[in-house]
């Protein structure tokens, strides 16, 4: 085998090998929603283009003012200016919020985080804990994180 030949294949071998163990830490690491503002482009105060070219268009679910990307897990709500005023995460999501509230976490542990809620509202069998200080609502269903929703905190 010529020297060209080893070369080549070294670089490949590295490639695969960098693929690989990029590709296994991605998907390890969770995405991190930061209460009040949103995850990435998805955040609260952005507009329905901006959203659009970050996400791409939204599923032909999407209806009104709620726009909807089933497969991500994500959904938001817009103001009568095209801007996002409520972004929600859906457990597909795979996501963790900035202070570590977890898909699947129970309540109290919830709670032990983000201590007692400003609100507390109940609704076709779920419940939802609201801090409106920190931009966050918290729907369980059978005591279990299974939907968060962002908006701008509230004083």
């Amino acid at each position: 085998m010529n020297r060209s030949c080893r070369v080549f294949l070294r670089a490949m071998i590295l490639l695969l090998i960098w693929t690989a163990t990029g590709r296994a830490s991605a998907q390890k690491t969770p995405r991190t929603i930061q209460e009040g503002v949103g995850w990435d482009h998805f955040i609260v105060g952005a507009s329905m283009n901006s959203l659009i070219d970050a996400l791409g268009f939204p599923d032909k679910s999407s209806y009104g003012r709620l726009m909807r990307w089933d497969k991500a897990g994500l959904n938001c709500l817009l103001n009568e200016k095209d801007e996002a005023i409520e972004l929600r995460f859906e457990k597909r999501f795979k996501g963790v919020t900035g202070s570590g509230v977890k898909f699947g976490m129970s309540a109290d542990n919830v709670r032990k985080i983000y201590g007692d809620a400003g609100k507390m509202e109940w609704r076709g069998g779920g419940m939802k804990l609201i801090w409106p200080s920190r931009g966050i609502l918290i729907w369980f269903h059978d005591n279990a994180v299974y939907q968060i929703v962002i908006f701008r905190p509230q004083t």
